[in-house]
C-alpha cells in the first residue's frame, strides 16, 4: 500500500543512470548536477561492468552502482541486472562471463539490491524471469527503451504476467540515461524513507515502499472490500488484476482526484496505474489482496 506515514518522507531518484566511465555522454559530474538541478533526492551511477562508489552531491545522496549483462540470445535469455548499494566493488569482470545468477549473488555478498533492467527491451519473458531467485526490484518502464531511440520501454504486460504466476516485485522507473537528449529526468521513482540516507533509501526499497513515475503522485489502501485511491489530476485511474473481465477497473474522467475499486474474488493481485493529461504514468507494483490493509492496520 502507498500513502504517508508519520516518520517518513518522499524521496525521488533515479536508479540507473550512465557516463562516460562507459557509454554516457556526460561525465559523472555533469550527470549528477544534471539531476539535482531537477530536483532529485537521489541518484545511482550504474556505467557498465565499472562500480562507482557511494558519494554526497551538495544535498543529493549518490549511492554506489554498476550494471551488468549477460547473455546474446533472446530465446535463451538476455539479461541486464543493475546493481545499487553495495558497500565495495562485487567484483564481477566481462571475461569471467558470470551467468545471470551468479551475478545476482554476487551483488547481494556486496550487499547491494541487484535490480533486472529493461525486461521488455531485452525480450526477457515471464519464465526466463522466474528462474532467477532473489532479485529485488526491477524496471516497469526504461525511458531509454523508448523512442527515439528504441521502442519496448514498457515492461507492464511482463509484470502482469509475473503476478498472476505468483510472482510479485518492487517495480522501478528510470531512465538509464546514455544520451541527454531528452530521456534524461523523465521518469523516476518514489521511496518512502526515513531519510535520503544510503541505509534507509535501501531498506525502503527492499521493504518495497515506492513507487514509478513519470509525474503523478499516487496514493492507496484498502477499505473493506474496496481499494481507495488517490492522485494527483489524472484522466484515467486504471486498477490492473489478475481477473481477466472486471467491468469497473477503469476510471476515466477530467481532472480525476481519487477513485474507489471493488474488488472481486477474481482479484488475487492488484496493481494501479495514473495517467494524466500529459499522459505521463505513474505504476504501483502488484500487491497480493490477501496482504492490503487500511491506513489505520498499518500503524
Amino acid at each position: 500500500m502507498i500513502f504517508d506515514r508519520p516518520g517518513f518522507c518522499w524521496f525521488k531518484g533515479n536508479l540507473h543512470t550512465h557516463t562516460t566511465r562507459s557509454d554516457g555522454r556526460k561525465t559523472p559530474e555533469q550527470a549528477i548536477a544534471c539531476y539535482k538541478e531537477h530536483g532529485y533526492d537521489f541518484l545511482a551511477l550504474t556505467d557498465h561492468w565499472r562500480w562507482s562508489g557511494a558519494d554526497e552531491a551538495g544535498g543529493m545522496t549518490v549511492l554506489s552502482g554498476v550494471e551488468y549483462d549477460v547473455g546474446s540470445d533472446p530465446a535463451s535469455g538476455i539479461f541486464h541486472l543493475v546493481a545499487i548499494g553495495a558497500a565495495h566493488d562485487p567484483g564481477l569482470t566481462r571475461e569471467r562471463g558470470p551467468g545471470a545468477q551468479q551475478i545476482i549473488d554476487a551483488i547481494h555478498k556486496a550487499g547491494g539490491l541487484a535490480i533486472l533492467a529493461h525486461p521488455a527491451w531485452s525480450l526477457n519473458t515471464p519464465e526466463q524471469i522466474r528462474r532467477l531467485k532473489r532479485l529485488d526490484a526491477l524496471e516497469i518502464y526504461n525511458s531509454v527503451s523508448g523512442l527515439p531511440h528504441n521502442a519496448r520501454p514498457d515492461a507492464s504486460l511482463i509484470v502482469d504476467q509475473l503476478a498472476c504466476a505468483g510472482w510479485t516485485v518492487p517495480c522501478l522507473a528510470s531512465d538509464d540515461s546514455h544520451f541527454y537528449d531528452g530521456e534524461e529526468t523523465t521518469s523516476f521513482t518514489w521511496v518512502q524513507s526515513k531519510s535520503r540516507a544510503p541505509d534507509d533509501l535501501l531498506e525502503a526499497i527492499r521493504q518495497g515502499r515506492l513507487y514509478a513515475s513519470q509525474g503523478p503522485r499516487i496514493s492507496f489502501w484498502r477499505e473493506n472490500g474496496h481499494l481507495e485511491i488517490r492522485c494527483t489530476p489524472a484522466r484515467a485511474i486504471v486498477v490492473y488484476s489478475d481477473a481477466v473481465w472486471s467491468a469497473h477497473r477503469v476510471l476515466t474522467g477530467a481532472s480525476l482526484t481519487e477513485g474507489r475499486y471493488e474488488l472481486n474474488a477474481n482479484d488475487h493481485v492488484v496493481r494501479i496505474e495514473i495517467i494524466d493529461e500529459l499522459n505521463r504514468r505513474a505504476w504501483t507494483s502488484p500487491y497480493p489482496v490477501q496482504r492490503l490493509v487500511s491506513k489505520e492496520a498499518s500503524r
